[in-house]
């Protein structure tokens, strides 16, 4: 039998798929892996400005009306990462007793020498929500101090920064106790809700709080 060149082609077509894949082909490996460290964010009072645990603890000593008095706080970071550092004052009642104060006290916050925060008019409205005198709260009328001020941006590890804290009565308080002296800011203070409340602390504590860059304290 004579088979064309036709032939001969679709014979041998079907020769080879019936062998199937041969196995033979060229390969190469590369190995690597994937490692990494973990950061921190890390605070410390630096000192030795304060007192305490921390070295954070400062205290006013014999205001009078008329006069102003700064204290002031350092602070380092001492985590593998920027970030962002916060003072945050943590006791609520605290705070609005030195918020209750109106124009009869002044407050200013300032960080590395430069003011962030300024009152004269320490006011929040708490006291009789049913009576509220301030309006809308802004700096040119009743402006209470914050619950947390931003100190530094993007303060880079071992920097150190720093933080004052500036206080004074207004001239026009005239009254004292019969003793005289005292301690500053007693709280809690009187309110309608409650009109002779027990007095359980007075001064202002407060809490240095660093965050990532960017985050703000979840508190």
């Amino acid at each position: 039998m004579i088979i064309g060149a036709g032939g001969v082609a679709v014979a041998l077509t079907m020769s080879l798929a019936a062998l199937g894949p041969t196995g033979a082909c060229f390969s190469d490996t590369a190995q690597g892996a994937v490692s990494g460290t973990i950061g921190s964010i890390k605070i410390a009072g630096a000192g030795p400005d304060g007192t305490g645990t921390d070295s954070l603890n400062r205290a006013f000593s014999n205001l009078l009306p008329g006069t102003t008095q700064t204290v002031s706080s350092r602070y380092v970071n001492t985590g593998l990462n920027a970030q962002d550092v916060w003072v945050v004052f943590n006791n609520k009642d605290a705070l609005h007793a030195l918020n209750d104060l109106g124009t009869y006290g002044e407050f200013h916050v300032a960080a590395n020498g430069t003011a962030l925060f300024d009152s004269a008019n320490l006011s929040d409205d708490r006291d009789d929500t049913a009576h509220l005198s301030c309006g809308t709260l802004a700096p040119t009328g009743c402006w209470p101090v914050p619950k947390m001020i931003k100190l530094a941006s993007n303060l880079a590890p071992t920097a150190v920064g720093s933080v004052s804290f500036s206080f004074g009565y207004a001239a026009k308080m005239s009254g004292q106790s019969e003793l005289g002296g005292g301690v500053w800011n007693s709280y809690p203070v009187k309110t309608v809700q409650a009109p002779n409340p027990a007095i359980v602390g007075n001064g202002l504590p407060y809490q240095i709080v660093a965050t990532q860059v960017g985050q703000t304290p979840g508190l």
